[in-house]
């Protein structure tokens, strides 16, 4: 395969948005069926990245990357993207109920907890600010981030349910409220790492 060749590859792959791990992952695949097919089957290169290019038609269709996110990813992106959620979630739930159970056994521990949770929050966003890693305009679009949205849908549940079946004073009281204020700093926490990694979860 010559130069020219390897830059139209890379030129169409550019137009699929792909993040850096999975650009050079997706690219070395196409060389290689491209290559077996051109050897293999005796056609040009134009024939063989268009067979090439239909066989990863699936993979790399543009679809959103999540019932709460606007933006459009591949498809193969958008695997990898949501295992990440789910772990990031999983993470997220398991602290919560950790903490939540401080509150019900010893309530100033959980507040040295949450505080802990808090100065390592702005801790985070200190050294993007600081080190110019991300703007302020970047934050607040992280407010929008699809798992934050559906942590604010949870919690607006949550506290309508307490409402209708339970009470209108003191909501502050009830475990579950403490439990998703945690959820949700433990949430931003993790996209305020994985940005410092510069791993794709849709803050780039």
């Amino acid at each position: 395969m010559e130069r020219s060749e390897f830059l139209e590859i890379e030129k169409y792959l550019k137009t699929k948005n792909l993040s850096s791990a999975v650009f050079a992952e997706v690219y070395d695949h196409f060389v290689m069926q491209i290559s077996d097919l051109m050897n293999q089957n005796k056609i040009s290169f134009q024939e063989a990245f268009l067979q090439t290019k239909i066989n990863w038609q699936s993979e790399l269709k543009m679809v959103k990357a999540d019932l709460f996110s606007f933006k459009k990813i591949a498809k193969i992106e958008k695997g990898i993207l949501q295992d990440k959620f789910s772990k990031m979630t999983v993470i997220s739930f398991v602290s919560s109920l950790f903490i939540g159970a401080l509150l019900y056994f010893n309530e100033d521990v959980y507040l040295v907890v949450q505080g802990v949770l808090i100065t390592i929050h702005l801790l985070f966003l200190m050294y993007h600010f600081i080190f110019k890693k991300m703007s302020f305009s970047e934050y607040q679009k992280m407010s929008f981030h699809p798992l934050l949205l559906r942590n604010l849908l949870l919690m607006l549940i949550v506290i309508s349910v307490n409402t209708l079946f339970f009470t209108t004073e003191n909501l502050w009281n009830f475990p579950l409220n403490h439990m998703i204020v945690t959820f949700s700093v433990v949430l931003q926490i993790q996209l305020l790492y994985f940005r410092t990694k510069k791993i794709n979860i849709l803050l780039a």
